[in-house]
C-alpha cells in the first residue's frame, strides 16, 4: 500500500519493522535511523512537548518485540515453521523497527529490541531530528519526515497476520473487521500541543 505525502514522498512500506521510503524518482531514503531513544532524548518526553515518549510506552508497539519472546508468540510461530520468531524477519517485519534494515543505515543506538518505533511511522530520523527542523513541520518533511495514517497501520495489522482475527472489532455503525483505525487511533495519537 502507498500513501502520497507531502513533498512528493511516497511511504512505500510493505511492513513497518522493513519500512522504505522512496521518493517519487524511485530514490532512497533521506537519513538514518535512529531509534525512540534519540527522539525521546530530543524533545519528545516532555510533558510541555506533548509527551510522545510517555504514550508510546503505553502502546503495544513498545512491547512488540518483547511479545516475540513469549511462549504464545512461540507456539504461534513453531505452527509456521519458524523457531525462533525473535529471530525470524517474519516476525520482526512487523514487531520490530529496523528489522530488514542494513546495518549502516542504523546510527549508534539504534536497537530494534524497543519494537515498533517512532520511525515505523515517521520515517528515518537523522536528517530531521534537529529541535530547528522540527519547529518547522514543511522543512522537516522535505528531509524525510512521515505524517503516518491508516495505510501505514495496514501494513501489519492485516489478514497476512497469523493472529489476524476478521471479526475483532466492531465498527460504531456495527460492521465487524479486523482493524478499525477510528477505535485504535486514539490508543496511540500522540499530539503536539497547541502553540508547539
Amino acid at each position: 500500500m502507498m500513501r502520497l505525502a507531502k513533498k512528493g514522498w511516497l511511504v512505500a512500506a510493505s511492513l513497518p519493522a522493513a519500512l522504505a521510503l522512496v521518493a517519487v524518482g524511485g530514490e532512497a531514503p533521506k537519513g538514518k535511523y535512529v531509534g525512540v531513544q534519540a527522539c525521546a532524548k530530543m524533545c519528545h518526553k516532555s510533558a510541555s512537548k506533548g509527551n510522545q515518549l510517555g504514550i508510546w510506552e503505553k502502546t503495544k508497539h513498545a512491547e512488540a518485540y518483547k511479545l516475540l519472546l513469549t511462549d504464545e508468540a512461540k507456539a504461534v510461530a513453531k505452527k509456521l515453521g519458524i523457531d525462533a520468531p525473535e529471530k525470524s524477519e517474519k516476525c520482526l517485519k512487523c514487531h520490530a523497527t529496523g528489522a530488514g534494515i542494513a546495518a549502516d543505515q542504523l546510527e549508534e543506538g539504534f536497537s530494534m529490541e524497543d519494537g515498533v518505533q517512532c520511525e515505523t511511522c515517521h520515517g528515518p530520523g537523522s536528517e530531521y531530528k534537529k529541535q530547528t527542523i522540527m519547529k518547522n513541520k514543511e522543512k522537516a518533511m522535505s528531509l524525510g519526515l512521515v505524517i503516518g495514517d491508516e495505510k501505514t497501520c495496514l501494513q501489519c495489522h492485516n489478514e497476512s497476520s497469523p493472529t489476524w482475527k476478521a471479526d475483532r472489532f466492531t465498527t460504531k455503525d456495527g460492521k465487524k473487521v479486523g482493524f478499525d483505525f477510528e477505535q485504535m487511533w486514539p490508543k496511540i495519537a500522540h499530539p503536539r500541543p497547541k502553540g508547539e
